[in-house]
């Protein structure tokens, strides 16, 4: 007995959506890497294509902690609503 293979949704996009980042938000990324402030999409559903995703979030050295947003996002927005969050921790510990 073998997996079988599993075939895409037709119209799924999947997170390689044609989101690139802009120079201000590659500084806010580094940032958060370099305080270790890990943020992530984090999918709502299990399986091979989820279309909902969360932000989540985890701090310091403890990485087992996970805040994850209660709203959810669909894969057009979830980028955007990243780097918003990296944003937010870039200006709160800048500034």
């Amino acid at each position: 007995m073998g997996i079988a293979a599993r075939k895409k949704k037709k119209n799924y996009i999947g997170l390689g959506s044609s989101f690139v980042a802009t120079e201000e938000q590659i500084k806010w990324d580094k940032y958060c890497i370099k305080n270790n402030i890990r943020i992530s999409p984090w999918p709502v559903s299990t399986g091979f294509y989820p279309e909902e995703w969360r932000v989540a979030v985890s701090l310091g050295s403890n990485y087992k902690t996970i805040y994850k947003t209660p709203k959810t996002y669909l894969v057009d927005e979830i980028w955007q609503e990243v780097y918003k969050t990296k944003k937010y921790y870039y200006d709160k510990h800048t500034k």
